[in-house]
């Protein structure tokens, strides 16, 4: 009489299979989670080009010397996200219809800041900066959660 045993799950069968790789799947970060990390990106960006270099982030309300006057202005049809630098010196985001415009005061050396990112539906956009009413700096964003920025030095 012959006694049967299982195989050990552990053990290969034979050398073909002992010796095949095991195949792994890459895993794909979803469309989305990569729009929201760049995102996160582009506004962080701002958030560092606002500090204002006094040690308190940007979060003083009085001006410290002359001012300058800063226009924004997004042209284009849809909607964004915009984050932009205002008349306090704190970044300040909307969601807005396009076309959008804005503007401050900032105080000279501040830098004027605009940056935004569309929604899913994508399109393009641009945005730009004028200082003293002329414009200094221009960007367009293209596509689903296409984004662009634009920054200059008020002088």
């Amino acid at each position: 009489m012959e006694i049967q045993t299982a195989a050990d799950p552990e053990t290969p069968e034979n050398d073909e299979t002992a010796a095949a790789p095991a195949t792994r799947r890459r895993a794909r970060p979803p469309v989305f989670g990569g729009a929201l990390l760049c995102a996160a990106l582009a506004t962080a960006g701002v958030l560092f080009a606002t500090h204002n270099g006094n040690g308190n982030n940007g979060t003083d309300t009085k001006h410290h010397g002359p001012t300058v006057p800063a226009a924004y202005q997004i042209t284009g049809h849809g909607t964004a996200q915009i984050s932009y630098a205002g008349p306090d010196g704190k970044l300040h985001t909307v969601n807005a219809h396009l076309p959008w415009h804005g503007g401050a005061d900032l105080t000279t050396g501040t830098p004027a800041v605009i940056s935004i990112v569309l929604n899913k539906d994508g399109g393009n956009a641009t945005c730009s900066v004028s200082l003293h009413g002329k414009v200094v700096q221009q960007a367009t964003a293209y596509g689903s959660y296409g984004r662009a920025n634009c920054q200059t030095a008020s002088r």
